[in-house]
């Protein structure tokens, strides 16, 4: 396996997010070996790229005390395979064969066989032809007959469409394998002694509610009465009901689709792709890239789906009890006899780089005319310009209630 296959894509990109080496290898399924391998490969391409040796660190996301070696491999790997010819012999041959003598000739000069000579001029003539170079003109510099050219030209094309469907079989691969890996890395994010303490937590709750004191159920399984007064703390001194719980509507994303929304990133596809693989809409996949990603860019899943629990949390503080600033700015517009509307836009308009300064209507309308609404005083519904102190709905008024008995 290679560091540009699926599985090395997805270890390295574990890696770029801060997961160590261990959790990182035990999610791709390879060997620590490896993985210090295509480590030392995305190192020294970085070196290639012309990074510094702290820059080229700090894009692998990883550090070691192998560093130093990696480093001083820098300057001595040249690409090339140790059973390659030298690169003296190529160049000598090239300068023969570019002085107009014929390639047994050239190869002869050079010190290689005909075969390694046919070879190197087919690595030419795909060069040429990689780079928009005409086939006539190929055949030109290279000084080969219509039947050879043609025939290099059939190669070239049956490897590339040997290559292309390789990549396409590959990428199907990947995403067929892609749940298998959210699987993989959910079941990792539990670890052994975790899974002990939900069984032990399990059995206790179960001595409880058979009518086992604290003590009784702590000296049944063996752990300080003080374990068990904290258990009993954290759920409030209630014990769980084994009512269970409501399946998901699936109206949210989960865990695991955000697994696999960045591992599917990761491999090069689009967001209409993504979305596609996951059932979900692509406006989906792209608000949440939008609202979870971090300021370098990146979309880690683990944090995106906590922000996201904290989100969906509730009851929710009230905007305008929450931040005294934008409270007192919509106080004194009030005070000046402003609608809501005008205060909404003015915020947009006065502070459009202030995301925080940002309400609408609405919210005003509900904190002034509403029982429950909260962080204005009900007196600044005075100042509004109906003077209404509570909301009156439209199927309240004679006008309201004609178009309902009318639809």
């Amino acid at each position: 396996m290679s560091s540009s296959s699926a599985t090395g894509i997805r270890f390295l990109a574990s890696i770029k997010q801060g997961n160590g080496l261990k959790p990182s290898t035990r999610a791709a399924g390879i060997d620590k070996e490896v993985g210090y391998r295509w480590l030392r490969e995305s190192y020294l391409g970085f070196r290639g790229e012309g990074l510094s040796p702290a820059e080229a660190t700090e894009a692998l996301g990883f550090t070691t005390s192998r560093l130093p070696a990696w480093e001083a491999a820098v300057g001595v790997a040249t690409g090339r395979h140790h059973l390659q010819t030298n690169i003296e012999d190529e160049t000598k041959f090239w300068t023969t064969f570019g002085r107009g003598a014929r390639v047994d000739q050239a190869a002869a000069a050079a010190g290689v066989n005909r075969s390694t000579a046919y070879r190197w001029i087919r690595v030419r003539f795909d060069q040429l032809r990689g780079s928009k170079t005409t086939l006539k003109r190929c055949q030109v510099l290279l000084r080969l007959t219509d039947r050879r050219c043609r025939g290099l030209e059939r190669e070239r094309l049956a490897r590339l469409a040997k290559e292309r469907n390789a990549a396409a079989a590959t990428q199907h691969a990947a995403v067929l394998s892609s749940n298998r890996y959210a699987d993989q890395v959910l079941a990792s994010t539990v670890s052994q002694a975790q899974q002990r303490r939900t069984e032990r937590d399990t059995k206790y709750w179960h001595l409880m509610r058979e009518g086992k004191s604290n003590a009784e159920a702590c000296r049944v399984l063996g752990m300080h009465r003080r374990t068990g007064a904290l258990l009993r703390r954290a759920n409030n001194y209630q014990i769980p009901s084994l009512k269970a719980l409501p399946a998901a509507a699936g109206r949210y994303l989960d865990a695991r689709e955000r697994l696999r929304i960045a591992d599917l990133l990761e491999l090069g596809h689009s967001m209409r792709r993504v979305a596609r693989e996951l059932g979900r809409q692509p406006s989906t996949i792209k608000r949440e890239l939008d609202r979870h990603r971090d300021a370098e860019g990146r979309y880690l899943p683990r944090t995106a789906d906590h922000d996201a629990r904290l989100q969906r949390a509730r009851p929710k503080v009230h905007k305008l009890v929450a931040d005294p600033r934008l409270r007192g700015l919509v106080q004194r517009k009030l005070n000046r006899c402003w609608s809501p509307d005008e205060i909404s836009g003015w915020m947009k308009r006065t502070y459009p780089e202030d995301r925080e300064l940002r309400i609408c209507p609405e919210t005003i309308y509900r904190s002034l005319l509403l029982r429950e609404g909260r962080g204005l005083h009900k007196r600044y519904a005075a100042k509004l310009r109906t003077g209404r102190r509570i909301r009156k709905t439209r199927w309240r008024t004679a006008r309201g209630a004609a178009h309902g008995s009318a639809t």
